[in-house]
């Protein structure tokens, strides 16, 4: 920690959930007006998006008005005629009744699409050409190793942090096929202390789950979403216990979102904005000048 009247250096961490993590853009905006600093940014999937922004240099604000002016639908996820065969076809996979087509020879129109709107987001940006230093997390495919994804191309990293199975196909980079971070770590805490930061505010957006399954369908993803909610609380809790004080977890109220509520951003932004102002008092503190170690 830096000695005498100097601040702590501050990592922001943005985890995933989809829709939920519109809530990032508020948070962010009412630590600007508070004028808390950001050092460096980590991000996972819908987390990785707003923090390669931010770490860009550009103003979140930009990012709201450009997302309200799209069909965000067409770039984050399937339209929902195509996303209606991809369950069917997914299911059949998953008992093994047919394969569906190769993807790892192909590169989706949809991928590079998406890729295209990171590049033009972030100005064209690579990671050595970041206004703040960023990481984005991603999953390998083949593996189900952690990748954290810091240097070279940005947009197909970005990319690969988003790439939610069965909803986004998964995304070659650096030798791997790379899917959505929050297989492996929804909120990237550790990532954001490895990438030097003394401090760190995190924002969890986590799925929650759902209650009152009926079909065959929906006990097979909430079996899924259990794993990936007891997982995720684990890794909460092993970091709160690693990092004590130099840690706070905002929390917006974000839970009856879905995931794919692509195009509701109001509730989630206001909610972001008012659970950063409720843990002000506590994000002055963390950030103070002079802060012991």
């Amino acid at each position: 920690m830096s000695e005498g009247n100097k601040r702590p250096r501050v990592g922001l961490a943005l985890g995933g959930g989809g829709a939920r993590g519109y809530a990032h853009i508020g948070v962010i905006r009412e630590l600007r007006r508070a004028g808390i600093p950001i050092d460096l940014v980590a991000g996972t999937s819908m987390g990785a998006i707003v923090g390669s922004v931010l770490a860009a240099g550009l103003d979140v604000d930009k990012l709201e008005q450009v997302i309200r002016r799209l069909d965000i639908n067409k770039l984050l996820s399937f339209p929902q005629n195509a996303l209606g065969r991809l369950v069917g076809r997914a299911t059949s996979d998953y008992l093994g009744l047919h394969r569906s087509v190769d993807w790892r020879h192909s590169w989706p129109e949809e991928t590079q699409r998406f890729e295209e709107f990171i590049r033009l987001l972030t100005k064209g940006c690579s990671f050595e050409t970041l206004k703040l230093p960023f990481a984005a997390v991603a999953a390998d495919l083949d593996t189900g190793e952690q990748v954290v994804l810091r240097s070279g191309r940005l947009a197909p990293a970005v990319a690969a942090s988003t790439a939610l199975p069965g909803i986004r196909y998964p995304v070659y980079h650096q030798g791997r096929f790379l899917i959505d971070g929050g297989v492996v770590n929804t909120l990237p805490i550790d990532v954001a202390f490895e990438l030097g930061a003394e401090v760190v505010i995190a924002v969890d957006v986590s799925t929650p789950l759902a209650r009152g399954a009926v079909t065959n369908l929906d006990v097979l993803f909430q079996a899924e979403a259990i794993v990936a909610h007891e997982l995720g609380q684990l890794q909460l809790e092993l970091m709160r216990r690693r990092h004590g004080e130099r840690l706070l977890v905002l929390e917006p109220q974000v839970t009856e979102l879905k995931m794919l509520q692509l195009n509701e951003m109001d509730q989630p932004i206001q909610a972001g904005q008012a659970e950063a102002r409720r843990q002000m008092p506590s994000v002055r503190r963390l950030t103070a000048r002079g802060r012991a170690a």
